[in-house]
């Protein structure tokens, strides 16, 4: 909520709290019509091509709020939308979830330093991570912002309040398991402790939570948390602070995260100078244990879209942060509203600059699948890897390629499916020993009853390499 007399903010202040968020909505609208094929990319594809053939919510390792992340193309699927449509309203689903968070916290809350947070956190820090929407912690976020939103709000009757905050709170932690340390930062900005009411809540919830969520842990997660033994390395640890890795970090952060460096470093200065040192120190120790974990998950600064989604929690904590603290602070609001302006702006050239490496890479895809045709084949293997874009930033054909040719040859109908493998595909004894069946992709070997006949026909034959004098 703003504190303090509307009269307080100039004119272009407050057109800038309006628009900033408005503007973005916009954008990420116009950005997901014009590049629905590019945002098939990795996961993005399987789970749009998983809800189309299974009817139903396509739910993994108990993240709920992937369902958030496949209603549009649900609806779609069962209303028998072709496919083209389908891929477009797969696209915008983020961009509508967006836009009735944004309704729902601006017209019900009142709350505009919400809707700027909610709208930032879809643009700032992200790149790649525009062209694959569907990550579990981008949901879990708004779902915490909306809960803080919530929380400080007295528009909503008590009951129904407890029922937003609690289902807000279990869905945002249940996103993915880095959610709870931005759950726990966000509480200790608030003091939360000194409402008993909220924390046995809450603290009932996440426990009830944990408890069905380890006995149900899946192998996936198993094999993701496995990093957390590394803690138990002294050398491991140290390693992170060595002068030659943190000379590597800030070159990383300077090419890719120069819009967040930037409002990180003025967050900080501005809670010192505001006398907020208890969230100042929230805000440090929360980033730095972001920051642990995940160049402890994914050593090494290469950049690309599963990277931007190990670094979402710590770019998404950094807006958050100065939303809720420095936003609303009148003397700080124009010059946070003018960095946030400008990371929004720098993010948008980013966006369109990385947009052309992703329509090559549909380009070739689709090329290779009317070079299969031509030959009167269903099923082809074509040569991988094949990078686009500068070589600090990684953008290749990737395990997807026969996820997305599935959809993208079947725009115009069922009668043009065709299914390409890559030779990267090949390295697994699985795929090797059932090239004659249907390769849904490289770790799933589907019977081809799985198709939705209404999108699909079933490859036939067997996976042939496409001619040499046909590859790049």
């Amino acid at each position: 909520m703003w504190p303090g007399p509307a009269s307080s903010d100039g004119r272009s202040v407050r057109i800038a709290t309006w628009l900033l968020p408005l503007g973005i909505l916009l954008y990420l609208a116009v950005f997901a019509w014009r590049f629905a094929d590019e945002r098939l990319y990795s996961d993005s594809g399987y789970y749009l091509a998983r809800v189309i053939n299974e009817g139903t919510f396509r739910i993994e390792h108990g993240r709920w709020v992937l369902a958030l992340s496949q209603v549009l193309p649900l609806i779609g699927s069962k209303l028998g939308v072709p496919m083209s449509g389908l891929i477009t309203l797969h696209s915008l689903n983020n961009v509508v979830w967006l836009g009735a968070c944004l309704l729902f916290v601006g017209r019900v809350l009142r709350d505009r330093n919400a809707m700027i947070a909610l709208a930032a956190v879809h643009l700032i820090g992200l790149t790649h991570g525009l062209f694959c929407p569907i990550y579990e912690l981008y949901y879990g976020v708004d779902l915490l912002i909306i809960f803080h939103a919530c929380y400080k709000s007295n528009r909503l009757s008590p009951s129904f309040r407890w029922i937003i905050l609690t289902m807000c709170f279990v869905g945002a932690i249940s996103s993915h398991f880095i959610a709870m340390v931005l759950a726990a930062g966000l509480l200790a900005l608030d003091h939360a402790w000194r409402d008993r009411k909220l924390l046995l809540v809450l603290g009932g919830a996440t426990v009830a939570f944990l408890v069905v969520h380890t006995m149900t842990l899946s192998v996936y997660e198993k094999s993701g948390l496995e990093f957390l033994l590394g803690f138990g390395d002294p050398g491991k640890l140290m390693d992170l602070f060595s002068p030659t890795r943190i000379a590597e970090f800030a070159v990383y952060l300077v090419i890719h995260y120069a819009d967040t460096v930037i409002i990180a470093v003025a967050g900080a200065v501005m809670l010192w100078k505001d006398g907020q040192r208890w969230s100042m120190l929230v805000f440090i120790t929360v980033l730095l244990i972001l920051h642990i974990l995940a160049v402890m998950f994914l050593p090494g600064f290469m950049h690309d879209r599963y990277r931007e989604q190990v670094n979402f929690a710590t770019t998404a904590w950094i807006v958050l942060v100065l939303c809720i603290r420095l936003v609303p602070v009148v003397h700080w609001r124009p010059v946070l509203l003018a960095l946030l302006v400008g990371a929004t702006l720098f993010r948008m050239g980013r966006a369109e600059r990385a947009a052309a490496w992703y329509v090559d890479r549909t380009d070739l895809i689709e090329t290779r699948v009317e070079q299969a045709r031509s030959f009167g084949l269903t099923k082809g293997i074509v040569s991988a890897p094949v990078y686009f874009g500068p070589e600090h930033q990684v953008v290749d054909l990737s395990w997807s390629t026969s996820v997305e040719s599935l959809l993208l040859s079947s725009k115009n109908g069922p009668t043009g499916t065709v299914s390409l493998i890559t030779t990267q595909d090949l390295d697994l004894p699985e795929v090797r020993m059932h090239l004659d069946g249907f390769i849904f992709r490289r770790w799933d070997i589907m019977d081809p009853s799985w198709l939705n006949t209404r999108y699909f026909r079933a490859p036939t034959g067997t996976y042939v390499p496409l001619p040499p004098d046909q590859q790049p």
